[in-house]
Formats: C-alpha cells, sequence, structure tokens
C-alpha cells in the first residue's frame, strides 16, 4: 500500500475501530490519524457497544468475523440503541461474496470494504460517510429547530386565536349581562333577514321588557336592578338558548330574542315560556303594582322578507305587539 497525502477533515471525526486483529487495528489507527482522525479502538463486540453506548463515536469501523459477537449482531444492536441508531458503520471483512454484502447492508451498515483494502479507498470511504453523518446531523439540527419554532408560531396562533375570538366575545357581548349586544343582534337580524328572502320564510322577533323596572330600581338601587338584569338575561339565555334563538340586551331593560326560522317554532307558546320563566325565578319586586316578584311582558311578531320590506318593520311589529302586551295589564304576551 502507498501512504497519501493526508487531507485535513474538519472538524475531526471520532472513529471506532473494532477488530480482533491487532495487526489490522495498528495499521487502520495509522491511516486515519495520518489523515487527522481520532481513534478508538475495540478488540470484540462487547467492548465495541460498550465503548459506542458511552460515548457514541462519529464512525464504526467493523471486522465482521470475530469470535463470539459477529460484526453483523454488533452493527444491529447499534443501529437498535437510542444513541448510536444513527453512528455510520462501514465494515471492513475478508468475506466479499454478495451474501456477505447483501447480510452487511441489512444490518444497517453504511458501506462496506473489501480486505485486503487500498489505504486511498478506506480514507475516500470514511471522509464520504464523515461528510454524509456531518450533513444530517445538520439536517436533523435544522429540522429539530424548525419544529421548535413551529410549535412556538402554533402555540402564538393559538393564543392569537383565543385572543381574538375572546376581543370578538367582548365586542358583541353585552357588558353586564353576557348576552348578545345591540351589534351582535343587528348583523344577526339582516343575516336572518337574508337568508329567510332566499329561502322565502319568515323571520320571528320577540321584544321583551321588565315590568316596572323604574320602580324595582328606585326600591332596590342600581346595584340590585344591575343583578336583575343578570339575572333575566340568564333564565332568558337557558330557555331561548336552547332552542337556537338568539338573546340580546335591546337596550335598558328591554331584551330581544332573534328566531331566524319560525316555522319551526310556536312563537306565541315560545314567547309564554318565557314569560313564565322569569316569573318562575320569583325575583322579588318591591314596587310592583302588579305582582310580588319580577314579570315580563313580550311582545312577538313575524315578517316574511318581500321586495321592499325592511327589518326596521319587523321590529316595529315586535315593539307594537309589547306595547299592546302592556296595555293589556302587563305580564302577558302581546301579538
Amino acid at each position: 500500500m502507498q501512504a497519501s497525502a493526508a487531507p485535513d477533515p474538519s472538524p475531526r471525526a471520532d472513529i471506532l475501530v473494532v477488530d480482533d486483529n491487532p495487526a489490522n487495528i495498528e495499521l487502520l489507527v495509522a491511516i486515519l490519524g495520518s489523515h487527522g482522525y481520532r481513534c478508538r479502538v475495540a478488540n470484540n463486540g462487547p467492548r465495541a457497544l460498550a465503548a459506542a453506548r458511552a460515548d457514541a463515536p462519529d464512525l464504526v469501523m467493523l471486522d465482521i468475523a470475530m469470535p463470539g459477537m459477529d460484526g453483523y449482531e454488533v452493527c444491529r444492536q447499534l443501529k437498535g440503541g437510542a444513541a448510536t441508531r444513527h453512528t455510520p458503520v462501514i465494515f471492513l471483512s475478508a468475506l466479499n461474496g454478495v451474501i456477505d454484502k447483501v447480510q452487511a447492508f441489512g444490518a444497517g451498515g453504511a458501506d462496506y470494504i473489501g480486505k485486503p483494502f487500498q489505504l486511498e479507498e478506506v480514507i475516500a470511504r470514511v471522509e464520504n460517510q464523515v461528510r454524509i453523518a456531518r450533513m444530517q446531523r445538520e439536517v436533523e439540527a435544522r429540522n429539530e429547530e424548525l419544529a421548535r419554532v413551529n410549535t412556538e408560531l402554533l402555540a402564538a396562533t393559538r393564543r392569537l386565536e383565543d385572543g381574538n375570538a375572546r376581543l370578538r366575545k367582548l365586542s358583541e357581548s353585552d357588558g353586564l349581562t353576557g348576552v348578545a349586544n345591540r351589534r351582535l343582534f343587528d348583523g344577526s337580524l339582516l343575516a336572518a333577514w337574508a337568508a329567510a328572502r332566499s329561502r322565502r320564510g319568515e323571520v320571528g322577533l320577540m321584544l321583551i321588557d321588565i315590568d316596572h323596572f323604574k320602580e324595582f330600581n328606585d326600591a332596590s338601587g342600581h346595584l340590585a336592578g344591575d343583578d336583575c338584569l343578570k339575572r333575566v338575561a340568564r333564565a332568558l339565555e337557558a330557555e331561548a338558548g336552547a332552542a337556537g334563538a338568539l338573546v340580546a340586551r335591546y337596550g335598558g331593560e328591554e331584551f330581544s330574542v332573534l328566531v331566524a326560522d319560525p316555522a319551526q317554532t310556536d312563537m306565541r307558546a315560545f314567547a309564554e315560556a318565557l314569560r313564565a320563566r322569569i316569573e318562575f325565578e320569583a325575583l322579588p319586586h318591591p314596587r310592583s303594582p302588579m305582582s310580588r316578584v319580577v314579570t315580563v311582558s313580550v311582545g312577538i311578531a313575524t315578517r316574511a322578507p318581500g321586495a321592499t320590506l325592511e327589518p326596521a318593520l319587523l321590529i316595529d311589529a315586535a315593539d307594537q305587539a309589547l306595547y299592546r302586551a302592556k296595555a293589556a295589564g302587563r305580564n302577558r304576551v302581546g301579538v
């Protein structure tokens, strides 16, 4: 064998040389050392596995025909270990049959050099595997960094989405009662109106007013009045929300219930259920001239959008029905 000029591999690689023949080990260590590689040695399979597991090398040069544990088994165990599964293995063997090589690659080998070997071939194959392994580590490091960044981006996106959802809810909810606010009601009414026009159906609306709420506030104070509004809103939401209707605070002590498709609902019975639910809450009213508890009056209306009809006409019709309920004595449904 002729010596060749020693290139300067950078960074220096750590190579584990495994062979039961001391002469082969000495020769390989001399060749690799002259090219700047750091070498460790093991003269059998168990020692090779112990050395690799203690400190994973950058490359393993592995003989096949060793007593006790052959190179195939050493390679399989290296590939089965978490710390060494990516370490490239170059087999060096006098066994040059096709079956031997197939078995070596099947065990996880990255390359195969037949004995006797040429110095230049050994160095070229070693440099090639070291370079490939280095590039794989760099790719893995980049992939891990990308995965980390992607995880952080996903978490940030989820936080942003959650924040946007909270902001959207805040922008669409009444600050006191938590039900939909007038903004959401107006938008939902327009959407329901357009959908009803498309299907040639109707839109239903209830306007609900707390009876004698001013007297309640005067007697109990505004904090108690706020609590009354909250309890009425929760009760309406529990009853109407389950039916898929939108409950909104329309203004002051007045609430609205939007029914997008009244063809599927008995509006009169629905309104009566809402009225009864509020009365069932049994919230004491200290100054009601008609009841010992808080009650509500309900006005209901349905309209089919036409070429000229606008949602304001539905609101006006429900408002007129509410006026009739109040004029008839309150705590009732007007149509």
